[in-house]
C-alpha cells in the first residue's frame, strides 16, 4: 500500500506591499489579517500542517512571532525566489504536497481547499487548481517533488510570486489539474483578497456583520450573508486584480514561465 502522503498548507507572507503598507498586520475585527489567514488554513481537514513562509529580512520580524499558540510552524527563507522559499518550508515539516496559500487572503476556504486537495490525490496530479473562484478564496496544490523539477529545469528562476503560471504554461512538463468548482462555491464576481483600503474595509463590515471574533470564517456563512447583502461585495467590485487585468504584466509572466 501507498503510503498516506503528509500535506502542508504554506501560507507565503511578507510585509513589503505598498499599496496598503504592512496590511498583513491589519486588524479585521480585531485580529489581524494574517491570523485570520492562518485561522482558516488550519480548518482545512486535510491538513497535516501549517507554515507561515516568510523572508529571512528584518522588515518580516514581527511575522516571526505569529505561531497561533504553536499551531503553526514559521519558515524564513529567500526573500524573492518563492519556489525554494515554499520548498524549505514543505521541507521543515517532512510535507510531500502543498497547499499554497497568500497571506493577503483572509478568507481562504476550508470547503473549496479540501475539494481542491481530495481531487489532487484521486488523480495522481503534479498541480491542482480551481478554473475559477471568488478572489483570495482558493490555493494551489503542488507535489513537492514538482517544485524540486521545477527549480532544475529552469535557472534562474524569475516571477515566482506568479507560481501557477510555471506549471499551467507547461502541461508536457507536469500533471495539470485545472478544476470547475461546485456551483456552491463558485462565486467569481466576489473580491475576497486585500491590497487596496476598499478591500480592507469589505472585510471590516464582513465580519463585523457576522460577529466572527476568534475563529475560522467557513465559506458557506460568507456566502449565505453576501448573497443576501451584495452592497458589502460591492464595496471593492472595482478594484482591479493586476495578474488578470494588467494585460502587459499578463503577456510578461506568460512569457517568463513558459519553458518551450
Amino acid at each position: 500500500m501507498r503510503k498516506k502522503p503528509k500535506i502542508a498548507v504554506v501560507v507565503s507572507c511578507r510585509l513589503k506591499s505598498t499599496r496598503l503598507p504592512l496590511k498583513a498586520l491589519l486588524p479585521i475585527n480585531g485580529i489581524s489579517l494574517i491570523e485570520r489567514c492562518l485561522m482558516n488554513c488550519l480548518a482545512i481537514p486535510e491538513a497535516d500542517a501549517v507554515v507561515l513562509a516568510t523572508s529571512y529580512l528584518p522588515q518580516d520580524n514581527p511575522l516571526e512571532a505569529i505561531t497561533l499558540d504553536g499551531k503553526v510552524t514559521v519558515v524564513r527563507g529567500d526573500p524573492e525566489n518563492l519556489v525554494d522559499r515554499t520548498i524549505e518550508a514543505a521541507k521543515a515539516v517532512n510535507a510531500d504536497i502543498v497547499f499554497r496559500v497568500t497571506g493577503d487572503n483572509p478568507a481562504v476556504s476550508p470547503e473549496i481547499s479540501s475539494f481542491l486537495i481530495q481531487e489532487h490525490l484521486k488523480n495522481d496530479a503534479d498541480y491542482t487548481q480551481a478554473k475559477a473562484s471568488s478572489v483570495g478564496t482558493a490555493g494551489n496544490v503542488i507535489n513537492v517533488k514538482a517544485l524540486e523539477r521545477l527549480t532544475n529545469l529552469v535557472k534562474p528562476l524569475t516571477h515566482t510570486e506568479y507560481l501557477p503560471f510555471y506549471f499551467l504554461n507547461n502541461p508536457s512538463y507536469f500533471s495539470v489539474l485545472n478544476l470547475d468548482l461546485p456551483s456552491e462555491l463558485l462565486y467569481p464576481e466576489w473580491r475576497l483578497t486585500i491590497d487596496e483600503i476598499k478591500d480592507l474595509e469589505m472585510f471590516q463590515k464582513l465580519y463585523e456583520n457576522l460577529h466572527i471574533g476568534h475563529r475560522p470564517l467557513f465559506y458557506k456563512e460568507m456566502r449565505d450573508y453576501l448573497v443576501q447583502h451584495p452592497e458589502v461585495w460591492e464595496i471593492n467590485k472595482d478594484v482591479q486584480l493586476k495578474w488578470r487585468d494588467d494585460l502587459e504584466l499578463v503577456e510578461e509572466v506568460n512569457r517568463a514561465t513558459t519553458l518551450e
